[in-house]
């Protein structure tokens, strides 16, 4: 699922400071600038001409490294069925297939193409199959992403969850946790939010995401968010978002 996207030039002060896993990938195509990453100890200059896909299930920080403005194309995108487990990196050939693609994708962006963009990114797992890093994720996880996909305007229940196994809800719980790292609960909110933020960059108004994403009113909802990304959906729309 593509979450966000742009062509941008990052702000002097901007950074990343993610503390716990996004459970999406980051992409960076970069054109100018340098950005500083750190995951694990271990840290990583980005450099132009180079493509990034930053974990979805790993934390990690990011900053500019230079007083250059740090120009990239960028997208948010939910593997479906899969998790990035660590950073790749790849250097796009001029002239091949990855690089042509890369140049659609910028200009999809430039001319407002939403439709199409979703189905580049939809496509981008094809460029990643065969890195040890592009890891399938446990058929609980993809039965219990399916399943939320499908029902994400309706109220989700433990107990629907678990019945998918015929599981008792606590022992659902338990198994879930350590096949993934989070609840059942954590789950859902991150997949709501994800398709909430996505919503947002398509200019959905307030209450039709509230509607599309299960809440009961827009003020639970905006709550929600706020707790989640530490502001309001409307200034999150307005010029919070990070890419």
């Amino acid at each position: 699922m593509l979450i966000e996207y742009g062509n941008t030039a990052t702000l002097y002060n901007w950074h990343l400071d993610e503390r716990q896993a996004t459970g999406y990938s980051r992409i960076y195509y970069a054109y100018s600038g340098e950005v500083e990453y750190e995951s694990g100890g271990q840290i990583t200059r980005f450099r132009p001409g180079y493509l990034y896909i930053l974990p979805s299930t790993q934390p990690y920080t990011a900053r500019r490294a230079t007083r250059e403005d740090f120009v990239c194309t960028y997208m948010h995108i939910s593997f479906f069925e899969a998790h990035v487990t660590r950073l790749i990196t790849v250097r796009p050939e001029e002239g091949s297939c990855l690089f042509y693609y890369l140049k659609t994708v910028r200009h999809c962006i430039s001319e407002g193409r939403t439709e199409l963009l979703e189905l580049l990114a939809d496509a981008f797992d094809q460029f990643l199959k065969g890195d040890p890093a592009y890891v399938r994720a446990s058929e609980m996880q993809n039965t219990v992403q399916q399943y939320i996909r499908g029902h994400i305007s309706e109220e989700v229940k433990i107990e629907d969850l678990s019945r998918l196994f015929s599981y008792h809800p606590n022992y659902f719980i338990r198994i879930f946790r350590q096949e993934t790292g989070y609840t059942p609960h954590q789950f859902l909110l991150q997949q709501r939010m994800q398709y909430a933020v996505a919503l947002l960059t398509r200019g959905l108004g307030n209450q039709e995401i509230c509607d599309a994403c299960g809440y009961t009113d827009s003020s639970t909802f905006t709550r929600a968010f706020r707790q989640y990304y530490g502001v309001t959906p409307q200034k999150y729309k307005n010029g919070y978002r990070r890419p």
